[in-house]
């Protein structure tokens, strides 16, 4: 390892940071703080000359690439080309979800990376800094794949961190994300989860490494971060990236109750707000009460499906009704929420499909949530991805695997969907991004504004023109699938104009929300700041 005295940094870390990526900044508070310069560099796949100088001005022995994203496998493998083939010699190492589960895999397809690090990084990535030069000793460190004489070898994995309070804070620095001049930062409470939902990979990747399944900070260690943010870095809206934040069991019910109290306790309640991720079955009206009077502002629930078929190929271990109750909970306590939701998946039929479209319509009716939608992907070391395997159905790419259904119709009604909705749905500049960060304004307005607008009156308007949104895509949603349901494939194909007219009229309506919008958050456009 070069000398610790030069410039530069020891560690430069690289990772996809549109959020704040807390992965590779509590790695680098973690090397820090044991005496480790390490330094971050956020990836940008059109700025590799940027990374490239960055780079070379730090000159680091260890260059770690965070890979959040499967799909992002290929970019990271083309960025680290283009920096071997200028002349960077530092140990290139990875992390993430996909690379601790395919570490052959990822080795096999970038040569010019030299190891993995799986699992937790923190320990194994200290210990790799101080053997990088010592070949012979990797086989040392715990948690680590590498090549040794053309072949790829693997360590025991790491036991998971047991006391989370003993890592520091996630490094906090560069420009603070703000909305109306407020601070908004990531913040994380815990690790792992406990569930086995089919699509998700969390389990795969703490589930090989021994220790449990989930583990949580102190809510004293959590608020004392909280309020450094608050008094320091100008933070009022905390966005916990927790995988679930439990409210089941007399353990997690009272570590919530004690949050409560410490953020009463530092007396910074009334000038935050926070937002939170949770299980259908979670939750909890008495707790969500105690949490909203501390800040709680918005809660993500996992919905997934409106289908008991969907819930059931999730193996979510709940049903449609008990959705219906949790929502009919969160709307009795008027707590704002959003969802995850995959309208298709491997077991789908039209008839499930239909269902879905009717639960969407359900839920969305009255405008408090924007109706969108997704097709559910078969991750890597996901239940969902082995069991497509095994049925010869797995397809795709490695950064993009995929499946079709057993009724092939699905795949065109996939078609259209994608190329109606695929802008609305998923563009920062569609609707449902801009109607959900109104949703989120009228929010903020009501908490911190609310002496200078009608907060009420906007919070109504951005509801009536969710409800407007919902009602045009779910109703060309359902003829879509109406009309696909009574015709073959060569039919659909035949009568193809049809869809077209649907999808232009919806691109009509969409282009009225959205100048409709404009004039709306125009009139609530004023000087920020508290």
């Amino acid at each position: 390892m070069k000398d610790a005295i030069t410039n530069g940094c020891d560690v430069l870390l690289i990772g996809y940071e549109d959020q704040e990526n807390l992965g590779l900044r509590s790695i680098a508070a973690f090397l820090t703080g044991h005496g480790v310069r390490a330094k971050i560099e956020p990836y940008d796949r059109s700025l590799k000359d940027n990374i490239l100088a960055r780079i070379r001005m730090e000159n680091p022995g260890i260059v770690g690439f965070s890979l959040i994203f499967q799909r992002m496998l290929f970019e990271f493998a083309d960025l680290m080309t283009y920096l071997r083939q200028n002349g960077v010699t530092a140990h290139f190492t990875v992390g993430g979800h996909f690379t601790s589960i395919e570490f052959e895999r990822t080795l096999e397809l970038i040569p010019e990376l030299d190891s993995v690090v799986r699992h937790e990084g923190e320990q194994t990535l200290l210990e790799l800094f101080h053997s990088v030069d010592q070949h012979d000793s990797w086989s040392q460190i715990k948690g680590l794949a590498y090549r040794d004489d053309g072949r790829i070898k693997v360590t025991p994995p790491r036991p998971l961190i047991q006391d989370l309070d003993s890592i520091p804070p996630p490094v906090r620095s560069g420009t603070i994300t703000t909305h109306r001049g407020l601070g908004i930062c990531s913040i994380l409470g815990s690790r792992g989860c406990y569930y086995n939902c089919s699509f998700c990979s969390i389990q795969e990747f703490y589930g090989e490494a021994p220790g449990p399944k989930r583990r949580s900070r102190s809510p004293s260690n959590i608020v004392c971060e909280m309020k450094q943010l608050f008094s320091e870095r100008g933070i009022r809206i905390f966005i916990f990236q927790d995988d679930c934040w439990c409210m089941k069991g007399h353990k997690h019910q009272q570590w919530i109750r004690d949050f409560v109290r410490e953020l009463k306790k530092e007396k910074i309640s009334d000038q935050i707000l926070w937002r939170i991720s949770c299980r259908v079955d979670d939750v909890n009206a008495e707790l969500i009460s105690r949490m909203k009077e501390v800040g709680l502002m918005c809660i993500y629930i996992g919905i997934e499906s409106g289908s008991n078929q969907g819930l059931k190929t999730f193996n979510k271990h709940y049903a449609v009704d008990d959705v219906y109750k949790a929502l009919g909970t969160l709307r009795e306590l008027k707590m704002p929420f959003e969802y995850g939701f995959m309208i298709f998946d491997p077991d789908s039929t039209m008839a499930t499909v239909k269902e879905n479209i009717a639960f969407l319509k359900e839920i969305g009716r009255d405008g408090q949530v924007i109706a969108h939608f997704c097709k559910m992907v078969p991750y890597a070391g996901t239940s969902i991805a082995r069991r497509l395997e095994e049925e010869g159905r797995l397809e795709g790419t490695v950064n993009s695997p995929d499946y079709n259904y057993n009724d092939s119709r699905l795949n065109l009604l996939q078609l259209f969907f994608s190329q109606t909705f695929n802008f609305r749905n998923f563009d920062n500049n569609g609707l449902v991004e801009r109607l959900r960060l109104a949703k989120f304004d009228a929010i903020v307005l009501n908490k911190f504004f609310s002496d200078r607008c009608d907060a009420r009156a906007y919070t109504q308007a951005v509801r009536d023109l969710t409800r407007q949104s919902n009602e045009s895509a779910l109703e060309v949603m359902s003829m879509a699938a109406n009309f696909m349901e009574m015709q073959n494939e060569e039919e659909i194909l035949d009568n193809w104009q049809f869809l077209e007219n649907l999808a232009r009229e919806e691109k009509y309506t969409e282009m009225r929300i959205a100048s409709d919008l404009d004039r709306l958050t125009s009139r609530y456009d004023f000087e920020e700041g508290i």
